[in-house]
């Protein structure tokens, strides 16, 4: 049965790796809006996301379909999609069982002390409507993750759980889905991310490997596809490339569901998305709202290109940011660790196309960076050039050899 248009949208939610201080209990929001799919009300349920779905009137919303997989084809896929009350002009919600939730909260941070307090958050969420765990190995709380859904009442089939694993087990992702599920104490998780494109050597050395070192990502990724079924229903990647992706793709029978990626105003990601929307690839944006490395202010709170536009809508500026990103058909993670936060961070606007422009073009008038260039833990150095875990910049296909931005 499909939703009345008066249904809240569904709600998701996870565990996150935060490079700031932020509270143990913060949470993250994330909406999925795709402009393309706007003119239809109830009567056009389902409807397809990009190309990366099949419209399968009847089909039962609430789990996989047991399609056969074919070359360059999403494991699995059946969305509903639903607006607010009026079905007028708001944005419009998806609901999907492939980590690409109408909205999607993050909890925790690694390390977290507070594994009792977490349960008890992810309970209430659940309880709430929150229906996609998004957690990883390097998180260091699957534990509580697969606690929580056992504890929660909720039927397992109505949860979906993603989870990541590390460079160290690019090797043998069999070994960390197995991990992972002992971890998390559950049967089957709905999607499984490679972290990064890098690898390392297995544990205990965990020596970082350049990209022309063996596992090279492809054949990792070879080595997922044969994972897909009853234990794990769907495979994506996280923080790839046109690049990254173009040699994946090459070796692919299964396209990543979804690419998880950093994007916000002054890191867009104006050429990634629409190369990953062409090939079915949902992107999932991490940090959003801009983010801050050390010893940086977070512009997009403060200055006058986002505050004017939030004050012609009567919001604040990360809604702004949120809803800019949003209207890409990208879905977003906003940080937030109050209720009140929270609430606002769903109330999207809908941006004129000359204020996408705008937001757009920040990383020329006002700056551009990556939040990922300042994880201490991964930086590092090859032949002088700055480097994450072995891998430049140009390695990842993030810039081309004379520092130009590529995605």
């Amino acid at each position: 049965m499909f939703p009345s248009t008066t249904q809240a949208p569904m709600i998701a939610l996870g565990t996150a790796l935060s490079v700031l201080l932020l509270p143990a209990m913060a949470l993250d929001l994330a909406l999925c809006y795709d402009r393309d799919y706007r003119g239809g009300c109830a009567n056009k349920w389902p409807m397809p996301v990009n190309s990366c779905f099949s419209n399968r009137g009847g089909t039962n919303w609430s789990g996989f379909t047991n399609d056969a997989l074919s070359s360059f084809r999403i494991s699995g896929g059946c969305c509903r999609f639903y607006r607010d009350a009026d079905c007028q002009g708001g944005p419009m919600f998806t609901e999907c069982n492939i980590n690409v939730p109408s909205i999607h909260d993050k909890y925790g941070s690694p390390g977290t002390d507070d594994d009792k307090a977490l349960e008890k958050s992810i309970i209430h969420a659940l309880k709430s409507g929150y229906r996609l765990l998004d957690t990883a190995q390097a998180y260091g709380v699957e534990h509580v993750v697969g606690r929580a859904v056992r504890e929660s009442g909720i039927p397992r089939e109505e949860i979906t759980v993603v989870t990541k694993f590390w460079g160290e087990w690019h090797h043998d992702p069999a070994e960390a889905l197995r991990i992972s599920l002992e971890s998390l104490g559950l049967d089957y998780v709905d999607v499984l991310l490679m972290h990064w494109p890098w690898a390392t050597t297995p544990k205990p050395e965990k020596a970082v490997l350049r990209p022309h070192e063996d596992p090279r990502f492809e054949d990792t990724w070879k080595r997922m596809e044969k994972l897909v079924g009853p234990t794990c229903k769907s495979i994506g990647v996280s923080n790839f490339s046109q690049k990254t992706l173009d040699r994946l793709l090459q070796k692919a029978s299964i396209v990543p569901a979804v690419n998880q990626v950093e994007l916000h105003a002054f890191n867009p990601c104006l050429k990634l998305v629409p190369y990953c929307q062409e090939k079915g690839i949902h992107v999932m944006s991490w940090s959003t709202l801009g983010g801050s490395r050390a010893g940086e202010e977070n512009q997009i709170h403060r200055h006058e290109t986002f505050t004017k536009i939030a004050d012609a809508h009567g919001c604040s500026a990360g809604v702004v940011s949120l809803s800019w990103a949003v209207q890409r058909g990208i879905t977003v993670i906003p940080k937030s660790s109050s209720e009140k936060r929270i609430a606002e961070n769903i109330k999207l606007v809908t941006l004129s196309d000359e204020e996408i422009d705008t937001i757009n073009k920040a990383q020329d008038t006002i700056k551009k960076y990556r939040i990922a260039e300042g994880i201490q833990r991964l930086k590092g150095e090859v032949d002088g050039k700055l480097a994450l875990s072995g891998w430049t910049m140009e390695d990842f296909g993030w810039e081309d050899a004379e520092g130009n931005w590529l995605t």
